[in-house]
């Protein structure tokens, strides 16, 4: 079923006269206006439109966008999915005065197409089979493979499967490393192009790990750190998911690859999980610490003093679970 999605924006609010003034926002500042609502998405049209309010005579607009300038008081744009963040800009001329004033806007660009390993978490080993997805594509519409910019073609050793969807790789060389990226066909009225966010093939693995104790008592503070061969806030950044738990504590605390522990209960297992990633080149790497909580039972009436902290901790860890 095809789909067409069509958003309208007002993206300025002005004020045009002989000499400029500017229509006052809700806050009550004197400030040009930008608004919009919804996602700009690639593969999809977006209109925008730039309102000037009681300009007198008769306003002229052009836009830039993208280093080009396009005249008019709307524009219609259909992203293509190689931008993440794009700057809009509108400016309305006066035209009896010739006095002009300009508004800009940051757009977050929604890619809805991407490359990923498949089965999810394979990772790429020379001389075994490998396969990337693409995902988001429309079913039966075209899709196109890219290697480093370039058109991958199929040969005997690399197959393309699911009418274009999937790249299988029948054994990996060397010179299989590199960006992949697929352009796929919208399922819109127009049939748009997107190009999709990329995957890194590369046969240098971060590898991951995290140091610390794997026995911990009550009421004592441990520090755990990630470890990993990636350059941290350069290649990579750092999670740590509670994947359907909390640390019962006392005190708990993250800061980049360091994570800080006093626990509370004894008898309990935790596994601590830190995930290293790179999102726009879709790589990732894992590991998971299994540490036991050991040492003398917690007294009742302990248990009482700590309630209120460990559903403090609970809410910390529902926030951490929206990021897992």
């Amino acid at each position: 079923m095809a789909f067409n999605f069509k958003t309208f924006y007002t993206v300025l609010v002005l004020t045009l006269t002989g000499t400029w003034s500017y229509k006052s926002n809700a806050g009550g500042h004197a400030l040009p206006g930008i608004s919009y609502t919804g996602r700009v998405t690639a593969g999809y049209e977006t209109t925008f439109t730039c309102i000037s309010a009681n300009c007198v005579p008769q306003c002229t607009y052009t836009w830039v966008l993208k280093g080009r300038t396009l005249n008019g008081n709307t524009l219609t744009w259909t992203p293509d999915g190689l931008d993440r963040i794009v700057e809009l800009q509108c400016t309305a001329v006066n035209s009896e005065s010739g006095s002009s004033k300009s508004t800009v806007t940051i757009l977050e660009v929604t890619n809805p197409v991407s490359v990923r390993p498949s089965p999810t978490l394979s990772l790429p080993i020379l001389n075994q089979s490998f396969s990337l997805e693409c995902t988001g594509s429309s079913p039966g519409l075209p899709v196109l493979w890219y290697q480093d910019g370039q058109t991958v073609a199929p040969d005997v050793r690399l197959g393309l499967l699911k009418h274009n969807t999937s790249l299988h790789f029948n054994s990996l060389l060397l010179s299989d490393g590199g960006f992949y990226q697929c352009e796929a066909t919208m399922a819109n009225l127009a049939q748009s192009k997107v190009i999709s966010l990329g995957y890194l093939l590369s046969f240098d693995h971060w590898n991951v790990t995290i140091s610390g104790p794997d026995t911990v008592f009550p009421g004592r503070k441990y520090t755990f750190t990630c470890e990993t061969t990636c350059n941290i806030g350069v290649d990579c950044s750092i999670r740590w998911p509670l994947r359907g738990s909390i640390l019962t504590s006392t005190y708990f605390s993250v800061s980049r690859n360091i994570l800080k522990w006093i626990p509370s209960v004894t008898g309990t297992v935790q596994n601590i999980t830190c995930v290293v990633e790179n999102t726009a080149f879709g790589r990732s790497a894992e590991f998971t610490k299994t540490v036991k909580v050991t040492g003398s039972v917690v007294s009742g009436s302990d248990r009482v003093r700590l309630s209120g902290v460990v559903a403090l901790i609970l809410c910390v860890g529902l926030l951490f679970l929206l990021h897992s």
